[in-house]
């Protein structure tokens, strides 16, 4: 090899010849990543010296906003920390309300009590055993009075198209439950299934956070199940047809909610047409009629039974209805049904109820109305989505306690009678003076500029303990009025 290389005495220079760009590409590398390494070292430093400057603040945002999982492999107990800030704490969901109930007194008492120069210890702990009661009832009356039903329930509801029922199938669907809904065309029924899915995906995506979101789209809130199907209550084979449609979409039924209803014309009796009155009973009583007995005969076969409610109207109670006598007849002829059938089935897995949903503004009750009827309408009438807020859940808290005939009811004489105390603030709610709608459009109530304002209406609507709220707001003010009383600086 020595002679090799003596013999040809060009070879090295030939080879450093050939390695010498390569050696200097290389170096040029090392250089150009020695710089990159040096300038990410200096950002490094400078992202540690703004880290240090912001001390102990910028530690906790770091510890909240999730920081790297090597800071907290270094110790138990940042480990611990790590999982106390970042944990799911879904069994401490809802606990703010019970310790709300019974801290309030207790401050209110307490702080109270320290400004009249009493002793402090005992207004506080009254305070507290006053509000653990009031907890303790609420929790009572949410197991056992106003629960809801664990899994979601299937209804159907006629005449599901417009008005109050189209209201109830959007509560029932904005809950997570599956909704058949029918009306008289085909038509009617997919632009009401359309527009519900619109509506309740909307109202879903609005009111929802992030993680609700991932929730939601696993339980299905945020694709409703609902379905329409064309039905004539007054047709016994339209009637089946609904069961058939319900079972093969859903497997079962667990609610049947007769709705469908027609008032036919403001007049006299004499004045209405054969046509009208017959569709008024046939629809009202005939419809009921055999949409009850489908629903128990469905009820009879499923396991589990289930549940029917029946709408009244004004004449249900026995009072007259003047210009109304069909529609008033039939209301009555209703109430009757349900009563009779709640005897005939009692100790079956069938449940009849009465659902009273008092006056809603909607094209059955405008239909002849005068202008002196409208600004009645002002006083005791309510949009078909508040009175539907106010329904669903009753509806399912009795579907969820297997109850049996049950009254519920959204138009009571004590709240007919606050409504005429506050006639004045109520005037021009829905009529102006000439009987001019000022009223915002449904669409505009649900998806417009309006929606705010009927979202606040329904939460307050939906409420089941307002009784007990009011007793525990009077609780707390009787027994500041009581150390007031006893206040030395005032007796003197």
């Amino acid at each position: 090899m020595q002679r090799r290389t003596a013999a040809n005495p060009h070879a090295g220079s030939r080879t450093c010849a050939a390695t010498s760009p390569d050696i200097s590409v290389h170096f040029q590398a090392r250089k150009k990543l020695s710089s990159k390494r040096a300038t990410a070292l200096c950002r490094a430093r400078d992202d540690d010296s703004v880290a240090s400057t912001s001390g102990r603040s910028n530690l906790m945002t770091q510890l909240l906003r999730g920081p790297r999982p090597d800071l907290f492999q270094a110790h138990p107990k940042m480990r611990q920390l790590h999982h106390i800030l970042r944990g799911n704490h879904s069994h401490l969901r809802g606990l703010e309300r019970p310790l709300g109930i019974v801290v309030i007194p207790a401050y209110v008492w307490g702080t109270v009590s320290s400004l009249l120069g009493l002793h402090l210890a005992l207004p506080v702990l009254s305070g507290a055993a006053v509000g653990g009661l009031f907890a303790a009832m609420n929790r009572f009356c949410n197991r056992r009075v106003w629960p809801a039903p664990r899994q979601p329930i299937t209804v159907v509801i006629t005449g599901g198209s417009r008005g109050l029922g189209k209201a109830l199938a959007r509560e029932f669907l904005a809950a997570g439950d599956r909704v058949l809904i029918t009306s008289r065309t085909q038509e009617a029924v997919d632009l009401a299934v359309s527009e519900l899915r619109e509506e309740v995906a909307a109202g879903t995506l609005g009111t929802r956070g992030s993680v609700d979101d991932e929730e939601d789209a696993g339980s299905g809130k945020s694709h409703p199940q609902v379905v329409g199907v064309a039905c004539d209550v007054s047709e016994p084979a339209a009637v089946a047809a609904v069961e058939a449609a319900a079972l093969g979409a859903f497997g079962r039924v667990d609610a049947w909610v007769n709705n469908a209803a027609y008032s036919g014309s403001f007049q006299a009796m004499l004045e209405q047409r054969d046509e009208q009155i017959e569709q008024v009973v046939h629809t009202n009583l005939l419809g009921t009629l055999l949409c009850t007995r489908q629903a128990i005969s469905l009820f009879g076969r499923q396991c589990g039974g289930g549940h029917v409610f029946n709408m009244d109207g004004a004449g249900a109670d026995g009072f007259p209805t003047p210009n109304y006598a069909a529609y008033g007849a039939t209301k009555a002829g209703i109430t009757h049904l349900t009563a009779t059938l709640q005897r005939e089935l009692a100790g079956t897995p069938v449940r009849l109820h009465t659902v009273s949903p008092g006056m809603i503004l909607t094209d059955l009750l405008l239909e002849g109305a005068t202008t002196a009827n409208k600004q009645a309408f002002n006083i005791l009438c309510e949009h078909p989505e508040t009175v539907a807020a106010f329904l669903v859940p009753r509806i399912k808290s009795a579907v969820a306690r297997e109850a049996s005939g049950t009254y519920t009811r959204y138009l009571t004489p004590t709240s007919a009678l606050m409504r005429l105390a506050t006639a004045p603030a109520r005037l021009g709610r829905f009529f102006d003076g000439s009987g001019r709608a000022v009223y915002p459009s449904e669409r505009d109530r649900i998806l417009g500029r309006h929606a705010k304002v009927t979202a606040r209406r329904q939460a307050a609507a939906r409420r089941q303990n307002g009784g007990l709220a009011l007793a525990y707001n009077l609780s707390v003010l009787a027994g500041v009025l009581v150390m007031l009383a006893e206040a030395p600086m005032l007796r003197g």
